[in-house]
């Protein structure tokens, strides 16, 4: 299915960084491809440009256009969506988005990077190996790449897939990849595991399902790694901190363990050490990831801002170290909206510890995500408090406009994977993807 067909395609939520990627590579396969999702976005407007119908509002049985053969849909949809109940009514196809994923990965030799973080820029680095290498591979990742002209997507005419392989809702159990990469493991997607040892549990299930044919390449240096790969039949590869530095634009020792992973899976398949040198060394970052913006309207002179889609304490800790590491000398400010009253709830006291390498902190409101969030939790205003008790420069804010007249660090980061980046690009701009 999919490859070589040409059929007509409808998305549920195709606004998601996963779902409007694949969305992208079944039209550039000459698939007619329609999509809604509840609200607007860039990504859909750019999704339009290339000839994806969309629809936006409320669902409705009539957004499925006549003919549809097949109805994909993002795995935050319930069960009870009027569009998803109308596929079944007509007797078309439905597909999540991981499963329809997963039976087009079996077209292709698949390299495919899990973890708890990192997924993203390892992913990006493997693929730039690998188009560096001349190994043409189609590429499927959860953010934009400059190198891909500020798109989610890359088709290539190679006999090679990279994916990102989601752990959320255990997405990357519909997949059995040649290559499989596992940046870490940590106590992420509570929602769907309950605590860490579900975590574990869930990447050893998706590790364990791996042909013997199949690599494994696992990081050496986190905690629960000898778990992950207990009963694991494929070959186990390791991967740690380099002895001598990969030569980056990007900061923090994370994102050297993150090339040292791209890299042993990408000399798995033929790059050689040159190659992956010269891609990694013109990698300059990714959408929301420390992604370097530009007001506007110049009047922040001075300053020096970035977007950062971090969101769990892990992640927030060490994108501010990275940022203090580069820039020792100059104040810190960053504006963080937590994601999830769930997630701030129970990882609340590694929250307190997350932000230590910053000089000014303004908190917003949490982002509450439908369907997945209880009524009651821990607050923003309760995190300001506690961050005060271990002595920090703390503020509460409503909105990103309140905030701009209040920063007094040389460096400003806007955190978060809410709606915390929509309304910061009221305001600024994108120095590396075009508009």
């Amino acid at each position: 299915m999919f490859i070589g067909s040409k059929m007509k395609i409808h998305f549920i939520g195709i606004g998601g960084i996963g779902t409007s990627a694949l969305a992208r590579l079944l039209l550039s396969g000459g698939n007619e491809v329609s999509g809604s999702d509840i609200s607007d976005s860039t990504l859909l407007e750019e999704l339009r440009r290339e000839g994806v119908k969309i629809f936006v509002g409320e669902p409705s049985g009539n957004n499925i256009p006549k003919g549809t053969e097949k109805v994909i849909y993002t795995v935050a949809v319930e069960e009870s969506n009027v569009e998803s109940q109308r596929a079944k009514e007509l007797g078309v196809a439905l597909q999540t988005y991981p499963q329809a994923l997963g039976e087009l990965s079996k077209n292709y030799f698949t390299l495919a990077v899990t973890g708890s973080h990192g997924k993203s820029t390892t992913t990006s680095m493997l693929a730039l190996m690998m188009i560096k290498a001349g190994l043409d591979p189609t590429v499927i990742v959860g953010t934009k790449l400059k190198e891909f002209h500020g798109s989610n997507f890359r088709k290539g005419s190679g006999k090679y897939l990279v994916i990102e392989a989601d752990d959320f809702n255990r997405s990357f159990l519909n997949y059995t990849p040649q290559v499989a990469v596992a940046t870490n493991v940590d106590a992420e997607h509570l929602d769907t595991y309950g605590n860490i040892e579900g975590v574990v549990q869930g990447f050893n299930e998706y590790l364990r399902q791996l042909p013997e044919e199949s690599v494994a390449i696992l990081n050496k240096e986190n905690k629960y790694t000898e778990r992950i790969k207990d009963g694991v039949k494929a070959e186990i590869l390791y991967f740690e901190t380099p002895k001598e530095s990969w030569r980056m634009q990007i900061p923090g020792k994370f994102n050297q363990l993150n090339a040292e992973a791209a890299w042993l899976a990408a000399e798995i398949v033929g790059v050689t050490m040159e190659q992956a040198k010269n891609a990694v060394s013109e990698y300059k970052g990714a959408w929301r990831r420390m992604e370097r913006l530009s007001p506007k309207e110049n009047n922040f002179d001075g300053k020096t801002f970035f977007s950062d889609y971090g969101h769990h304490p892990t992640e927030v800790s060490a994108t501010l170290g990275a940022l203090k590491e580069a820039n020792p000398k100059k104040l810190l400010t960053v504006i963080y909206q937590p994601h999830q009253v769930r997630r701030l709830t129970e990882l609340f006291s590694e929250f307190t510890e997350a932000f230590d390498s910053a000089d000014q902190i303004i908190l917003m409101p949490v982002y509450k995500v439908v369907g997945r969030d209880p009524e009651e939790g821990r607050t923003s205003e309760e995190l300001c408090e506690a961050l005060k008790k271990r002595g920090l420069s703390v503020d509460f804010s409503p909105d990103i406009k309140s905030t701009l007249d209040r920063l007094t660090g040389e460096v400003v980061v806007f955190m978060g994977a809410g709606s915390i980046d929509q309304q910061v690009r009221g305001y600024f701009k994108s120095e590396l993807l075009p508009v």
